[in-house]
């Protein structure tokens, strides 16, 4: 697998606490809230509202609460509101950088991950139902593609992929630990690639959240999250 490819899977791990994702990008789409231009946060002059936090917020309970998490008690939702908040930080601590860089996606690049997407769907008409379901139009989705694959460019211009390689003795670590006790599981010759890939993510997710704890600790950043 290639370290653009790799990257691209990190960025959606980066992204699913409510940052950036194809389908949802800034404002989510699909929830409806009243209009708050009252400040959350301020990164850099840019100010981060509470009409944009709802919004994500409420994406991230949907999210969370489909994979049984907790989303009710006192600690969970002041654990969501903060990590959403977070997110909501770095996200525009790394859209200024790449405006910085003046990176942009090409429209070939666009339009070729756009027919990936198309090919995944099915079809054009199923890609357009999952389209209205998400409350999105088909430019909403270019527009989404661009700043993921800006993204991607972005991180891999500020971090070192050369030190997430994976080595033989921590697939085989990672083996023992998760089938350790187990009865009738696959033999290790048969996952090791998954494994691979999996510590590899690991290893770039770690490297993506060291990068946005540097950009963090060199922005100037306000926050006014109301309980």
């Amino acid at each position: 697998m290639s370290k653009e490819k790799i990257i691209s899977i990190v960025v959606l791990v980066l992204i699913a606490g409510g940052l950036i994702g194809w389908a949802v990008l800034g404002k989510s789409p699909t929830s409806q809230v009243t209009t708050n231009n009252d400040p959350v946060a301020t990164v850099n002059g840019v100010v981060l509202t509470q009409s944009e936090f709802d919004s994500q917020y409420a994406n991230a309970i949907i999210s969370l609460k489909a994979q049984g998490n907790d989303v009710t008690s006192t600690s969970s939702v002041a654990t969501i509101r903060q990590q959403v908040l977070d997110s909501m930080i770095a996200n525009e601590l790394v859209m200024q950088g790449i405006a910085k860089a003046n990176i942009k996606a090409s429209d070939s690049d666009v339009e070729k991950q756009y027919q990936v997407l198309l090919t995944q769907a099915g079809d054009a008409e199923k890609l357009k139902a999952q389209l209205t379901a998400a409350n999105l139009t088909e430019a909403q989705l270019r527009t989404n593609i661009a700043n993921q694959l800006a993204i991607q460019t972005y991180l891999l211009a500020n971090i070192n992929t050369a030190s997430t390689t994976v080595t033989d003795a921590e697939i085989k670590k990672f083996y023992d630990d998760n089938t350790k006790g187990q009865t009738d599981v696959p033999a290790l010759k048969d996952v090791s690639d998954q494994i691979k890939q999996q510590l590899t993510v690991n290893k770039q997710q770690a490297l993506v959240n060291d990068f946005l704890v540097r950009l963090r600790a060199s922005a100037t950043i306000e926050t006014n999250l109301k309980n």
